[in-house]
This record gives structure tokens, sequence and C-alpha cells, in this order.
């Protein structure tokens, strides 16, 4: 029994007209227009208020009849929602000869008509005319789509916005993808490179859902469209994920997710393949249920984010934009279903959901770039703080001197950091014949004990007028450092010489003993009783004087030589090690002894960098 025909008028501007087709399902997928228009063929009523068959493997065929009661020819379209098919194909009887439009992915652009990315048909009735159309499609993705027929003013005013609101759409989406280009490319982070090929591929899959992918034709056939758009989708979502995985810091906050949420994204990549093995249909779906699982996944880690009080406004932004997405896929999968009453809005709450995703992303970006902004700001101040304190550094050590008196010099001087907390001076009294060697290691390194040192180097005038008193000059300058140590201390080594009266006097604060080797290799030690200086307790320096010996050198050096340790095996480069070596250097040049041993520490730990600053002062006796 053929249904009533559906009456139309043009001062209607649309109806939603999915409930009133009629659709067969024919077991020859290759049958033809006449073969259908058999009496034989038994057309069933349209279930839903949509087109909806999503696991029809053959093409469906629809038929309505449509009246027209007017004065005048009247131009309607018939608008069908989904844009990601195969072939719309519209068959009508005009002056006793059927007409064929096509509009779909898979037709040429030469064959679609003209308003292919919206899937639409003109249909021209005449007044109190019946017309009976067929509408046949083949998909190879799931088939569902509500159709509206609308008057022609509707239609052109509709067909504009939709113009408009896409234009905006792309031309927002390109702008912010040239943005996160020159983010990336700028900022270098990965955060930024993996939000660019996000927003590529999202805007890639949003051409689909939007229907302007039908507008890109490479070749003869557009057959591979069908096979980008789970793929593209299989990306967005694993760029989707590893942003927000990076832009969160899931890795410092949540180990453990982090490590579940890379699980997945191997197992995605390697989902991928299965493309090879499913019919595409089915891969679709496979696809589309493990990327729910995955915005899911995206929502609970910034929920989750959110909830530990970390970065709170911008896991705030990332559930909004995750939400958006996930509550247009809810409402665009329920319209197709036909759960709820299809409407213009719903065709496209997909690009609309990934609009607010977009948008609320490039806020949480935009805040993140402003991190960075004053971040880097702070850095350029305390890299200028650096600099003057390497100036004060390089203030505090010995300027290129290669004799004291008449005695060959030599130094070497390797910080921890940028900024070391050693402090080496050689005074040379040329009146008196003396010279004061001082050596001191304050606590720590970096710019605190850069300054401490520099406030001794000011302190250590104390001892220019009374240099053959070292232990009155340390306590002195304990005294003026009190109120400057803040809980740091240091360790030091007054030597006092005097050539003439043939006198080696010393005062130890707390510091390693300086060395004597003679020409022969053998090593004598020199030191005294004295605590660290530190504003706590009293040093209590002893001062200690010998013969100075006729040849051989003196050596002072800090703990950073002796504990020096291999990055691989932990070992310290020790004692024993030190004394070995200058042993073997018994003979050479005081620069070169120094050198070598900075050498040999750096080949020894594999690395040009310490734990603790390193200094070396050497002073040979011998004048030739």
């Amino acid at each position: 029994m053929a249904s009533l025909p559906l009456s139309i008028e043009e001062s209607k501007p649309y109806r939603d007209i999915g409930r009133y087709f009629e659709y067969t399902i024919p077991q020859n997928p290759e049958v033809t227009l006449q073969e259908i228009q058999r009496e034989g063929t038994l057309w069933r009523p349209n279930p839903n208020n949509v087109i909806s068959f999503p696991r029809s493997q053959r093409p469906v065929w629809l038929k309505i009849t449509l009246i027209h009661y007017g004065n005048f020819p009247h131009t309607f379209f018939l608008h069908l929602s989904n844009p990601v098919v195969d072939i719309f194909e519209l068959h009508s009887e005009i002056n006793g000869k059927w007409i064929t439009q096509w509009s779909g992915e898979q037709v040429l652009q030469k064959n679609k008509s003209i308003y292919s990315h919206l899937s639409a048909f003109p249909i021209t009735i005449q007044a109190n005319e019946t017309r009976t159309i067929y509408l046949k499609i083949r998909s190879d993705n799931p088939i569902f789509s509500f159709v509206s027929l609308y008057n022609s003013r509707t239609f052109i005013a509709y067909s504009k916005r939709q113009d408009i609101f896409f234009a905006a759409y792309f031309g927002a989406g390109f702008m912010m993808f040239l943005f996160s280009l020159f983010l990336a490319h700028t900022l270098r982070y990965q955060k930024f490179f993996y939000f660019f090929f996000y927003l590529a591929t999202v805007l890639l899959l949003n051409t689909y859902s939007t229907g302007f992918i039908q507008y890109l034709e490479i070749g003869n056939s557009n057959s591979w469209k069908n096979y980008l758009f789970p793929i593209t989708i299989f990306l967005s979502s694993i760029f989707g994920l590893l942003f927000a995985l990076e832009f969160l810091e899931t890795k410092v906050f949540f180990p453990k997710i982090n490590k579940l949420a890379k699980t997945y994204i191997i197992v995605l990549v390697i989902s991928i393949l299965a493309i090879f093995l499913l019919e595409l249909r089915s891969f679709i779906q496979f696809t589309v249920g493990l990327i729910s699982i995955l915005i899911l996944l995206i929502i609970g880690i910034s929920a989750l984010t959110l909830i530990k009080g970390k970065k709170k406004l911008e896991a705030t932004l990332f559930l909004l934009a995750f939400g958006s997405l996930l509550l247009g896929a809810i409402f665009n999968t329920l319209t197709v279903q036909g759960l709820i009453k299809p409407f213009h809005i719903a065709s496209y709450s997909l690009p609309l959901g990934s609009a607010l995703e977009v948008f609320f992303l490039s806020l949480a970006l935009v805040l993140r770039v402003s991190d960075y902004r004053k971040s880097n700001e702070q850095k350029q101040e305390l890299d200028l703080q650096l600099k003057i304190a390497q100036k004060l550094q390089n203030g505090l050590l010995p300027q290129k001197r290669s004799h004291a008196l008449h005695y060959p010099l030599g130094f070497r001087y390797s910080p921890a950091t940028d900024i070391g907390g050693d402090f080496v001076e050689i005074i040379v009294n040329e009146k008196e014949n003396d010279i004061g060697l001082f050596l001191c290691d304050v606590s720590g390194h970096g710019i605190p004990a850069a300054m401490i040192a520099s406030m001794t180097k000011v302190s250590l005038e104390i001892w220019n007028d009374t240099l053959e008193k070292p232990a009155l000059a340390a306590e002195k300058i304990r005294k003026s450092l009190l109120s400057s140590l803040a809980g740091h201390f240091l360790s030091a080594f007054f030597v006092y010489i005097n050539p003439t009266r043939n006198i080696l006097r010393i005062a130890n604060a707390g510091h390693l003993p300086l060395l004597h080797i003679d020409r022969q290799g053998n090593i004598n030690t020199y030191t005294s009783y004295g605590r660290a200086i530190n504003e706590f307790i009293k040093s209590d320096i002893i001062e200690k004087t010998f013969p100075l010996p006729n040849e051989g050198t003196l050596i002072l050096f800090t703990d950073g030589v002796i504990e020096a340790r291999n990055i691989h095996s932990g070992e310290l480069f020790g004692e024993d090690r030190f004394h070995n070596l200058i042993q073997s250097l018994a003979t050479k040049h005081p620069q070169i002894i120094c050198d070598t041993v900075i050498e040999e520490i750096e080949k020894f730990q594999k690395s040009k960098r310490s734990d603790d600053d390193i200094t070396i002062l050497a002073l040979s006796l011998d004048t030739n």
C-alpha cells in the first residue's frame, strides 16, 4: 500500500521529513531505479525521525511523495545532515524523464550539486504537482542522517549563515594553527608541538564533519577519503592525549596514570593496523569506541588534577575543552539515532563542540605562554644577577700572576656551578720581602657562597697590616663576618712566608693541611688546630711557625680535590690518589702541577663539573 503524499507549502520555512520516508534494502547492491519501481518491491515505513541504518552494508533506497499546494512553481531544497557519506543519489522525474543528481565524497566535483558540502538537492515542483522522489544512499561508513525540506528563501539564508559560521571557524582555526606553529618553533617545548599537530588533525577532521572535504579532490577517485577519516581520528586522539599529559604535567603529579595513558597510546598506534584487517565500516565503529575511552581518560586526568589542586585554572579549561567535545559527540550521537528531535544545530554539534574545545585549549595555552613569559623575565633577571656575581667571582681569583716575589706560582679553579664559593688571595710585600697566601672554602656554592667569599676578600684587608700574624688576622676576619654568615661557615688556611728570616708560619681555620713536596717526591704536611669560621663557636685558632724548606713546592687545595666522585661508580678521587699524582709531578712547574691535577680529576669523574668547587694553589720554593 502506497503511503499518502506529504503536503508542502512555500510559506513554511522548513520541516523535518525523515519520518515520512519509506525504505527498502535490496539484496542486489547494483539494483537499478527501474527494478526498484516494480510493484514487487517491499517498502517499509522509516522507523525513526532520522535515516539511520548504521549496520547496513548494502545501499539503502528511500522514497517519498510530495504534493505542492500553491499558485506558482517553487524550488525546494532537500537537505541531508550527514556530509560524511559516500554517495547521495537523488532520482526525480521531470516532464516524463528521470533526472539523477549526486552528492557525496565519492562523487567528483563535476557531478556534484552546487550545494555539495551541505548535501542538498534542489527540487522544482509545479503548482499542485505531485511528485515521487527516490533517494539512494551508498556508504562505507555507518548510515545516519536526518532530512529537512526548505523553501528557497530559508535555505539561501541558512546556507549563507553556514558559510559565515564555518568561514569564521576555519579562519580562527587556521590562525590558531599558525600561532601554535609559531609557539612550537619559538619556544621549542614538546607541549606546543603536540598542540600544533593536534590542532592540524582536528581541523582536518572537521572538514569531514562539515562536508568541506568534498571540495578536496585528488585524481579520479575520492575513495581515499573514507580511509583518511578514521586515521585522522586516531592521530588527533593520540596527539590530543600527548598534549594533555605534557600540558598537565601528569608525569610529575600522577606518574602511574601517566604510564597507563602512555600504554593506551601504544594500543592506539597498534590499533591503526586494524584498518588492514577489518571491513571499513567495522573499523570506524571500532575507532569511535577507542576514542570515547580516550576522551573519558583525558577528562578524568583533568578532574583529578583539579581535585588535587594542581594548576586549577588550566585543569578547569581542560575539563571544559574535552567536556565540550564529549557533549558535542554525545548530542550528535543521540540526534542521529533519533533519540533527540533533530534541528539545525544538531547536525553541527560535533564541530561546535570542537570549536569550544579549541577555544578553551587556546585559553589554557595563552595562560601557559604568559607563565613562560614571566619565567623568562625572571630567568633574564637571574642571568643578570649571575653575570654580576661572576664579575665578583673573577675579582676574588688571583689575577694573571706567574710569580710571588721571585718564586714560581701556579693556580687552577674549577667551580661546581657558574658561581663558586672558593677564594684565593696572594699578598706580596716587596718592602718586607714576605708573602701571604690565603685560601678559603665557603660552605655550599652559587651566589650566596660567592657573596660571602666576596665579603671575606674585603675583610682580608685587615691582614695586610699584620701579615706576620695570621692567627690574629683570622680572628679579626671572623668577627667582621659574624653578622653576614647567615648559617654559612668557611674553612680557611693562612700561610706567611718570609725567605729572609727563613720563616713558614701558618694558621688553620678547619681546613685541609698545607702540603710540601720535595724534588724527590716526599710529602710533608703543615697544619695547626683551629675550627672553621662560623657565627656560633669561636675558632680558637693556634698559630704555628716552621723553618721554611729550601726547595720543593707548597700546595694548598680545597676538599673538592679529594672528594671528586666518579659519576658511574661513585668512587672518590681520594687522598692517596692525589698524593700519588703530585709525587709524580714533584719536579714540575707549579702551574703544570695545578693543570695536571684538574685534568686527572676530570678524567676520573668522567665530567668537567664536580659536586663541589675545586681549587688548587702551588708555590715553588726554588727560584729556578
